[in-house]
């Protein structure tokens, strides 16, 4: 069927929007860049990429695995400490979540075995995205754990203060969708958590 439906045109065509770039190493130290697809993207974006990365993450911590499953607490956690302490320009992402003993942002790429996870984010229509990541076979848990404060921690170069209000407001929506019991494994939630997180933001809900 979906082949039949990408041969009639009838599947929405994906169009790429923005990249992060995460360069990290054995000593956690974390590089981050940005790649813009179209010149008069707007700044909501970087907050996306963000809300569909941590979900990406979460979904890839198979909940049937212990060791899995308490990596998703513990990056549901982080979120939670940085929502709690509240989100700002000026904000030290990784010491309100207290892994700045463990991780630090470089200005360059480090390189004590570096491995790169790229994230791009893919415009479906005008409410929907989707989320392609690369994450290399030598990334450990706590690198993908890391890599969403990291991510956090960078896109605040990019955003302006109402941004950071959406990012706010969204995160803590999608903690509240996972905490009610909607589950972060399950492939619909992967984009619809997200997704509505940020739409009841946006729309002051």
């Amino acid at each position: 069927m979906g082949f039949l439906k990408k041969l009639l045109g009838l599947e929405p065509k994906l169009i790429k929007l923005l990249s992060a770039h995460i360069v990290t190493d054995e000593d956690h130290r974390y590089f981050i860049s940005f790649s813009k697809y179209n010149q008069q993207l707007q700044l909501p974006e970087f907050v996306r990429l963000i809300l569909h990365y941590y979900a990406k993450i979460l979904f890839n911590f198979d909940p049937s695995d212990p060791e899995m499953s308490q990596s998703a607490l513990i990056l549901k956690n982080m979120v939670q400490s940085i929502l709690d302490e509240g989100i700002r320009k000026d904000s030290n992402i990784l010491q309100n979540a207290d892994i700045d003993d463990a991780a630090t942002m470089v200005s360059s790429p480090p390189g004590n075995k570096p491995r790169e996870i790229v994230v791009t984010l893919l415009f479906v229509d005008t409410t929907r995205r989707h989320i392609m990541t690369d994450i290399p076979r030598n990334a450990y848990a706590q690198h993908m754990v890391f890599s969403v404060m990291a991510l956090i921690q960078a896109a605040l170069n990019e955003l302006d203060q109402d941004s950071i209000d959406v990012l706010n407001h969204s995160l803590s929506g999608m903690n509240e969708a996972y905490d009610s019991g909607q589950s972060y494994s399950d492939m619909q939630n992967l984009a619809a958590i997200p997704t509505n997180a940020y739409m009841s933001a946006i729309m002051g809900e």
